[in-house]
Order: C-alpha cells, then structure tokens, then sequence
C-alpha cells in the first residue's frame, strides 16, 4: 500500500506538470496528476506495481485539446487516482496501457472510436462499437464554438502547478484580467 505523499512525490518527480489533492467525499478523488504523455507508462508501471488497478480510461474534449483520464484505484485504501493527460486535437495520440493492464484494451478501442484518439500499441485496435466500414468524423467530437475550456471544468481540485504553461491552462476565466 504506497501512501498518497508518496504517490505525489513520485509523481513530481518524474515530472508531473500539475499535481492535486481532492476531497475523496466530493470528488471520489484523492489525487491527480496531469502529465506529459511521455510519463504514461512509467507512472502506470509504478501504479500497478504499488497494488492499483486500472479502473477506467476517459476522454473529454475541450478547447485545448482532449483531456484523457485514467482512473486507478488500491482496493485497500479508500480513493482514487486519477492521471490525465491532455493530448492535440490536430495528432492525438497515446501509448497504449494494454501491455501493463489487459483491461485498457476495450477502454482504449471505445475511446478511439468516439474520439478519434489513437492508442499506439494496443494489441487489438480494431473498432469496438462503429461498424468495420464506418469511415468520417468520430461521433462524438464537437464543434470548436461549443467546447468548454480546461478552467472553466473545476476537474483539478487544488492545484498545485508545476510547469508554468500550465498556469494559463488553469486560471479561471473570471480570475484573467480584462482586455
């Protein structure tokens, strides 16, 4: 059982970009981490080799990209963590978590299918739920004018921001200043 501090410090370590504490009863969280994608299997390594398992994998597209979250849980102590990752819409691409959690496979294929996000490695990439010949734009992408902005979503608890692109990332519209 490896402790919150520890999975944090771990975290700001390798290089998080933006790391948070959440109140488990409100947000189901205890931590989250965005980090470079480059850090996604090692930080999932690590994860898995501290007990925790891979809950979940979602997508959620946003002004600055699509902000992809993998949700991990240690059965043993209460809470979730949660690492993000967010990735460009003109190349959004991942490595896949299918060699380190077999489960990432159908999460990582659905994902693809609706988002258009690619998983590279994942050993089964064919479509989950579209047809075989389903070819166009991924069903579930939005118009530009109708995407929120990564401020606006109250997703990072109380961050703690590490790389300083991300500061603009996260300040909230009503706290920027006024042209």
């Amino acid at each position: 059982m490896t402790s919150i501090e520890s999975l944090e410090n771990r975290f700001r370590q390798a290089g998080a970009l933006v790391v948070s504490r959440h109140d488990f009863k409100r947000d189901g969280l205890v931590l989250s981490a965005v980090i470079p994608a480059s850090l996604l299997i090692q930080l999932a390594r690590g994860l898995r080799d501290d007990g925790q398992t891979l809950l979940d994998l979602s997508v959620l597209e946003v002004k600055e990209g699509f902000l992809v979250t993998y949700h991990f849980d240690d059965f043993n102590q209460p809470g979730r963590v949660a690492l993000r990752v967010l990735v460009d819409h003109e190349d959004p691409r991942l490595p896949s978590l299918c060699s380190i959690y077999q489960g990432a496979e159908w999460h990582e294929r659905e994902s693809s299918d609706f988002f258009g996000v690619v998983f590279s490695g994942n050993s089964n990439p064919i479509a989950l739920i579209l047809p075989d010949d389903f070819s166009g734009r991924p069903p579930l992408l939005k118009e530009e004018r109708d995407l929120a902005a990564l401020s606006s979503l109250g997703l990072f608890g109380k961050p703690q921001i590490l790389d300083p692109a991300w500061a603009a990332l996260l300040k909230a519209p009503q706290d920027q200043p006024e042209a």
